[in-house]
């Protein structure tokens, strides 16, 4: 089990907290991991408002060197899908800790059609893993995760 996030990530029922209280789980973790989730949300949520440059700055910086920022807005647009509005963007499955640098979160994403074009793959919710990783600024996602057909 984990976190719900509803109407974006300020409201969320922190279920991995319980392990922590039981003294199961370190703190520390337990922390990063909400801050990498909430890193994530908030990058789903740009997508949905399709901000495609801010997505891009959250781009670790070897995927953000495979493309230029121009280059990715381009290819977002073209996808023809995004994110889905408020409690469907992101439901969490789980934020799998594997370091201080990394944390794989997963959950179901909301993915909705865009209108502007034909969707190049099947746009529908569906669960999938994001590693995110912690670099000297912040958590960051391997943007050629989010673009299906890199």
């Amino acid at each position: 089990m984990g976190w719900v996030f509803r109407s974006g990530w300020r409201r969320y029922s922190l279920v991995l907290l319980l392990p922590v209280l039981l003294g199961a789980a370190d703190p520390q973790e337990v922390e990063r991991a909400a801050a990498a989730t909430g890193a994530l949300v908030e990058i789903l949520n740009l997508w949905h408002v399709e901000e495609y440059g801010a997505i891009y700055d959250r781009g670790t910086t070897t995927t953000r060197r495979l493309f230029t920022r121009e280059e990715f807005i381009s290819r977002m647009k073209g996808l023809g899908c995004r994110t889905s509005c408020c409690h469907t963007t992101f439901e969490l499955t789980s934020a799998d800790y594997r370091s201080p640098e990394l944390v794989v979160v997963t959950g179901k994403v909301g993915l909705e059609w865009s209108g502007r074009v034909v969707p190049r793959f099947q746009c529908t919710p569906g669960v999938r893993s994001y590693p995110m990783t912690r670099e000297a600024d912040g958590w960051r996602i391997d943007l050629t995760l989010i673009l299906p057909f890199f």
